[in-house]
């Protein structure tokens, strides 16, 4: 029961901030910066396919695609989904999207890929231990031996530390988006503002999800037991050298082996 409530309001949290979120992430900006490190990441390991978990609006599943990657793409967002699909018919590549949660990944899909990644933080939405612990078996299973697994999620070590309440402020246009967090125990609630300026009246909007954050040693530990090895932690997707107090990201590349 507690997985079901989790999915559900993750679903409807996301579905409700679809619209506005390709303008609050920068989408185009982000292919012009990211698309470097990715193709990096294919040249040097070979990879051919891919599943992004967790894709929102599509866009790690689209820049591989146009890197030249067969990729299968999955979320639990409807609403994300429609979105990454309209972008994917724009840019006229080939993606398979499916309304799918992580705890389903490979019983539903039954196949494995070169790549597995999952970006945006998504994994602290996984409500407790055994959630994640699914979803890294799953993404196991999903994983060729050989394979490569990227993870990408905010560096929890630094939040819970500092414990400060707004994490970022983006401006585009007369659009203003305000993320902050509520710290609760061991959960931290996450919010999004939403400020338009609008014919002089100014409408505001928020919206709220709970997050079980997700600290540097249980997300290694869980890989490990998940059967992940050569288990690398870095502080952004350039591969920078991960600082638990500094960092603003955790990103974290493993293998499956080859002989699994």
């Amino acid at each position: 029961m507690t997985e079901t409530i989790s999915i559900d309001h993750v679903r409807d949290f996301y579905d409700d901030l679809a619209a506005g979120y390709d303008l609050m992430t920068g989408f185009p900006q982000r292919f012009v910066h990211e698309r470097p490190f990715f193709r990096m990441l294919v040249e040097k390991y070979g990879l051919q396919t891919a599943l992004d978990a967790g894709t929102g609006t599509g866009f790690h599943a689209l820049l591989l695609a146009q890197l030249g990657l067969s990729v299968t793409a999955i979320d639990v967002s409807p609403a994300m989904l429609r979105e990454a699909e309209r972008h994917a018919k724009q840019l006229k590549v080939n993606i398979e999207f499916i309304e799918l949660p992580f705890q389903s990944a490979h019983a539903v899909l039954r196949r494995q890929f070169d790549l597995v990644l999952s970006m945006g933080n998504s994994l602290a939405h996984l409500e407790t231990a055994e959630d994640l612990r699914e979803s890294l078996d799953q993404f196991f299973a999903c994983t060729k031996p050989g394979g490569l697994l990227f993870l990408q999620n905010l560096n929890y070590d630094r939040i819970l530390s500092q414990r400060q309440k707004v994490q970022s402020v983006k401006e585009n246009g007369e659009t203003t988006f305000v993320r902050f967090y509520d710290f609760e125990g061991d959960r931290v609630i996450f919010t999004i503002l939403t400020i338009r300026r609008e014919h002089g009246m100014v409408h505001q909007h928020s919206k709220s999800v709970r997050l079980r954050p997700l600290l540097q040693k249980e997300l290694e530990d869980s890989l490990a037991a998940a059967g992940f090895s050569d288990i690398r932690t870095f502080g952004s997707i350039a591969l920078s050298e991960f600082v638990p107090l500094e960092s603003k990201d955790l990103v974290v590349l493993a293998q499956r082996p080859a002989d699994q």
